[in-house]
């Protein structure tokens, strides 16, 4: 599902507010875009990281953007069960934890 263009909008000044005040913690340079992608509406997601990273983003880097993600105020998640994907809410403005 394509994000919402007002939701895009708010998800990339946020995270260029983040990386403006932290400039020596910076997101990595595709954190708007797999937020945009896990978010197009609302502020769940419960997808696992295989369906996340189908829609382009690296297998191998996806946890560690989450964490970082997680640690920077802009997620919060928890874990899944069995065959139930984990849960990720969106934080925007980003909560410190």
């Amino acid at each position: 599902m394509p994000t919402d263009e007002r939701r895009r909008d708010d998800i990339a000044a946020a995270v260029a507010a983040y990386d403006s005040a932290n400039p020596l913690a910076r997101l990595p340079r595709n954190a708007a875009r797999l937020l945009e992608a896990m978010f197009p509406v609302g502020d769940l997601c419960q997808r696992s990281l295989d369906a996340i990273a189908a829609q382009g983003f690296s297998r191998k880097h996806l946890p560690g953007t989450l964490h970082r993600l997680v640690r920077a105020g802009f997620l919060s998640w928890q874990r899944g069960s069995g065959v139930t994907p984990h849960t990720y809410q969106l934080h925007l403005p980003p909560v410190l934890p």
